[in-house]
C-alpha cells in the first residue's frame, strides 16, 4: 500500500477537497496503532505549537480498496492561515540529519530561493558567548515556541524529530516577527521508546544551543512540567 500526497489544485487551480488544497496519507507501516500521527499533532497544537491536523481515511485508488490511511494535513498558506498573520514566508523542509547549517528545500512562500534567515539562524546558535547568543537567538527564533516544540518531542519520545534526530521537521519564516518558528513533521514512531529522559542530549543545532543557555535552560524545565502536570490531561485524549 503506498503512502503518497494529493495536491487538489496543481492540476485544477482552486479545487479543494472539504476546503483542503493539500492532503498527505500515511500508509502507517511503521505505527500498527494508527493513532500516534493525531495524538502527537493534537498534544503539540495544545502546548501552542503550530501542527498540521491528522484523521483517518479509508482510500480506494481507481475502485481498488487500500484500506484504512492517516490522513494529513499538508503545510502550505492554507495552514499557515491558521497561526500566522502573514504566510508568505519560507517553508524549509528538513530531513535525514539536515540542519540550519545546511541548505533545505522550499516547499512554501514567496521568495523560495532565500535562505538568509536559515543561515541567521545558524549564526545565532554559533556564537560562542552564551550572553550573546540568548540575545541573538532571541532576534531569530521564536524562543516560547521552540520550547514547547522540544518539550513536546521529548515527552511524545519523537526520538526520530529534530531534538533528537535532525530528521522530520519543517521551519516557517514568520515574516510579521522576523523569527523562525519549528513545526513537527513525521510523528508515526512517537510513543514507542520508554528510555528517554526528561532532559536527554539534542542532536539539533538549535536544540543543543537553547538549552545550552542557563535561562532557556530553566524555562525549558519549567515548560515540561507544566505541560506534564496541567496541559495534558487524560481526559481529552481517551
Amino acid at each position: 500500500r503506498p503512502a503518497f500526497t494529493v495536491n487538489f489544485d496543481r492540476e485544477a487551480p482552486g479545487q479543494t477537497f472539504h476546503g483542503l488544497k493539500k492532503l498527505h496519507l500515511n500508509n502507517s507501516v511503521q505505527d500498527s496503532s494508527y493513532l500516534s500521527e493525531k495524538l502527537s499533532r493534537e498534544m503539540f497544537e495544545a502546548a501552542g505549537v503550530p501542527a498540521p491536523r491528522a484523521g483517518h481515511a479509508l482510500v480506494t485508488l481507481n475502485d481498488r480498496p487500500l484500506g484504512l490511511y492517516v490522513l494529513i494535513e499538508g503545510v502550505n498558506k492554507q495552514f499557515l492561515k491558521r497561526y500566522f498573520p502573514q504566510t508568505g514566508g519560507n517553508v524549509y523542509d528538513g530531513h535525514s540529519q539536515q540542519d540550519v547549517n545546511q541548505r533545505l528545500r522550499t516547499n512554501s512562500g514567496d521568495a523560495p530561493k532565500d535562505q538568509s534567515r536559515l543561515a541567521a539562524l545558524a549564526s545565532a546558535a554559533r556564537t560562542s558567548d552564551l550572553a550573546a547568543r540568548r540575545i541573538a537567538l532571541e532576534k531569530t527564533l521564536d524562543v516560547e515556541r521552540f520550547l514547547s516544540f522540544v518539550a513536546v518531542e521529548v515527552i511524545v519520545a519523537h526520538w526520530d524529530g529534530y531534538s533528537l534526530n535532525r530528521n522530520n521537521f519543517r521551519i516557517f519564516h514568520d515574516t510579521s516577527t522576523d523569527r523562525m518558528v519549528f513545526i513537527p513533521h513525521g510523528l508515526d514512531q512517537t510513543f514507542q521508546r520508554k528510555n528517554i529522559t526528561a532532559m536527554p542530549e539534542m542532536s539539533g543545532l538549535v536544540a543543543k544551543a537553547v538549552l545550552e543557555v542557563p535561562e532557556f535552560r530553566e524555562r525549558f524545565r519549567a515548560r515540561e512540567s507544566q505541560l506534564l502536570t496541567n496541559t495534558f490531561q487524560t481526559e481529552p485524549w481517551v
